[in-house]
């Protein structure tokens, strides 16, 4: 089977479902097409073909032949799509060269010829008319050989039918007034791309690498991991990485959303695209730059560009009918009057029939329903990219729009709610061991699993100077523990479910702690872990997991956003997690609960509450985030299973930016509305006039303004979700 290829051309024509439908129609015969992808802002059509069957020169071709101006967008394999900067478009060519202007200098000729020489005034309309509509015939001609009704088809009938009229000069001054529009929104969209494409600004044109001590200047797309860079002061970071020598503030308000500069030393993490401050640092490359974080959302604003939301479809669905009922309703307005009056009917004689085939022209402006279809893909963009730079990479426009019906949240208790470090607060030994045997055998099996409590246990025992040798034959025990072989003894490491299905004791040891391992502490408050061979408990480990700093504010304003049911998941004991929610305030709390019984507890949230988002970090959570309505992926240490099953990515370890998604997309549900009833709003008001209002009213021109004036204002209010944030 020969492998698919996919191609990406810049069609400046491509600005509504329209001109797909154009593009559908003019490669419906070529074989080995599989999908076509449009990208109506950025004006480009992605295709994915059997190159066996077809080649891109030749769809090329085609589309050329039918009147489209397809140009292949050449994307290095170094950086996505949408890292590469956007190339500039000329003034004039946002005014379809020099027609519109032309058209202008001849319109003004017509005005002032108006006074006192009629037929040169008419003569410079019609002329005027015929430059500024020369472009748009040119369009119109593409459609109609396609068999197809679009914009440019209705704004020649509507002009050739005013000139047939003996409507001069609103046939001019419509004509002309079009093109100046389309120009205008050209424009807003150009200054809509840009600021989305602002990715591309952030992407390093170089990195510094180190090799032997020497400094040698190299493309970000060379790097690999293990590579050190050296980042001078006012540098941006080429890639993903950590910190291996050097300190400094480094800007990553772009990626995390972060007002301020965060200090970086040695061992944190820094994200490509960051600023450096000051100081100069050295990075060990962790991800390749095409790997980046920056990279991950350059990618997902392409493929939400191109996928389309709930909303989207349904706006798609409907334009389909839209357009051609205005027609046959402008057909209707222009026959059914003629018919009326032979039939005596009073109200049909109430206007000439030139006035009602007037009134059927103006319909035929305003069929076109570009601007409520553009209303909702720039509106969903925008958005994705205001979240982006407030740290949330939100895998779609579906999944923003979910976030705007949530009115549930589940939040897993460790790594999400608390900061998912526990530490070791005492090592208590039972009656006849010590407490360095106790920590000595658990850091010996837990030294093997990459469970945080696992990982607290080996750093406490390494800080403290406790040494072990080898296990062996270890094995995992999914959600209870550890249990492997030591000096020839076979120990366990785990819950207190673990040694109960074992038989063994759970209770207290009866030892007493020694002062060396004591700590001030509440027993009630801690997760043990218990030590012990297949017949006894030698002692156990009490270890707690402190809350995040902000959790407690997340919790307050998930509560103020009308969001009343909260629960807490948790694998702990019902006493540690209760603990934890009554200090956070919440009131439904689910202990003890293994990967598979999340998922139950969710479905059942679910079913009480219809829109959920599960929030949390770790692999046993990726199932349930994926039963939930949206799955969201706190901090950038999250699992990489859970990163992957979410739909939401967070990529600063905040709680608080969870209350943040959910307004920003109950923001974009409010913007979404306010641009589809601009969009029908102004259409259904022109509408009204042309078929009831004063002949004076039911003007093309103002047919004209009220279209494209309805796609500049939803334009500029979709884009008011760039400044997405947490007012």
């Amino acid at each position: 089977m020969t492998p698919r290829t996919i191609a990406t051309l810049h069609i400046p024509q491509l600005d509504c479902p329209t001109e797909l439908g154009l593009v559908q129609k003019a490669l419906q015969d070529f074989p080995g097409i599989a999908k076509l992808e449009p990208d109506y802002l950025a004006r480009s059509l992605r295709i994915e073909f059997d190159a066996g069957r077809t080649d891109l020169a030749s769809i090329t071709a085609r589309l050329q032949q039918v009147g489209f101006s397809p140009q292949q967008i050449a994307a290095p394999a170094a950086a996505p799509l949408a890292l590469q900067p956007a190339q500039p478009e000329p003034w004039w060519a946002m005014w379809r060269g020099p027609w519109g202007l032309g058209g202008a200098v001849l319109l003004a000729a017509a005005v002032c010829a108006a006074a006192g020489w009629e037929l040169a005034s008419r003569t410079a309309a019609v002329m005027a008319t015929l430059a500024s509509g020369l472009p748009v015939a040119r369009a119109a001609w593409r459609a109609a050989r396609l068999r197809t009704w679009d914009m440019n088809v209705l704004m020649t009938l509507a002009a050739a039918g005013a000139l047939v009229t003996g409507e001069f000069f609103e046939a001019a001054t419509a004509m002309w007034l079009f093109g100046l529009a389309l120009a205008l929104e050209r424009l807003s969209l150009r200054r809509a791309q840009r600021a989305i494409g602002s990715l591309a600004a952030m992407a390093p044109q170089s990195a510094r690498l180190l090799e032997h001590d020497q400094e040698r200047i190299v493309p970000p797309h060379e790097l690999l991991p293990g590579h050190r860079v050296l980042v001078r002061p006012g540098e941006r970071i080429p890639s993903d990485g950590r910190v291996v020598s050097g300190s400094s503030a480094v800007q990553q308000a772009a990626i995390t959303g972060e007002s301020l500069p965060v200090e970086k030393g040695p061992g944190d993490e820094v994200f490509a695209g960051s600023l450096n401050g000051e100081g100069a640092l050295v990075i060990e490359v962790t991800r390749p730059p095409a790997d980046s974080t920056l990279a991950h959302i350059a990618v997902l604003i392409e493929q939400a560009r191109r996928s389309r939301s709930r909303t989207e479809r349904f706006i798609d669905a409907f334009a389909r009918r839209y357009t051609p009922a205005v027609i046959l309703l402008a057909l209707a307005a222009a026959a059914l009057p003629l018919l009326a009056t032979q039939i005596g009917a009073a109200w049909a004689r109430a206007a000439p029939p030139a006035v009602w085939l007037h009134r059927s022209l103006v319909l035929l402006v305003i069929a076109c329903p570009c601007a409520l279809v553009i209303a909702t893909p720039l509106t969903i963009v925008c958005a994705l990219h205001g979240a982006a730079r407030r740290g949330l990479l939100v895998k779609g426009g579906e999944h923003l729009e979910n976030a705007g019906r949530i009115n549930a949240v589940a939040l897993d208790k460790t790594g999400t709610l608390t900061t998912g470090r526990p530490a070791v607060i005492a090592v208590l030994p039972a009656a006849g061991a010590s407490a360095e045997q106790v920590l000595r055998v658990a850091a010996a099996l837990e030294s093997h699993s990459e469970h945080p409590l696992a990982q607290a246990i080996v750093e406490h025992a390494r800080r403290h100077g406790v040494a072990w040798d080898g296990v062996s034959d270890v094995q995992a025990l999914r959600g209870l523990g550890v249990e492997g072989t030591w000096r020839d003894t076979r120990y366990l490491v785990g819950s207190p479910r673990l040694f109960a299905d074992r038989g063994l004791p759970t209770d207290d040891p009866a030892g007493q702690p020694e002062p060396v391992w004591q700590a001030d502490f509440d027993s009630a408050a801690c997760t043990p872990v218990l030590v012990g061979t297949q017949r006894e408990l030698l002692g156990k480990v009490l270890l707690a997991d402190p809350l995040r700093p902000d959790a407690a504010q997340a919790v307050a304003e998930l509560r103020r956003l009308g969001i009343t049911r909260l629960a807490m998941l948790s694998g702990d004991l019902p006493q540690v997690a209760r603990q934890a929610a009554a200090m956070l305030g919440i009131d439904d709390v689910r202990a003890g609960l293994l990967p598979e019984q999340k998922v139950e507890v969710v479905q059942q949230l679910r079913r009480e509450a219809a829109h959920l988002a599960m929030v949390g970090d770790g692999v046993n959570d990726a199932p349930a985030m994926a039963a939930a309505t949206l799955g969201i992926a706190l901090g950038p240490h999250a699992s990489d299973t859970a990163l992957e099953t979410a739909d939401v990515a967070v990529l600063v370890p905040r709680v608080t930016r969870v209350p943040e998604l959910i307004r920003i997309g109950r923001r974009l549900h409010v913007v979404l509305r306010e641009n589809i009833v601009l969009a029908l709003g102004i259409k259904a008001g022109v509408l009204l006039l042309a078929l009831l209002g004063p002949p004076e009213l039911a003007r093309l021109w103002l047919a004209v303004a009220a279209d494209v004036g309805a796609s500049l204002l939803v334009i500029v209010n979709g884009m008011r979700m760039l400044r997405a944030s947490a007012s």
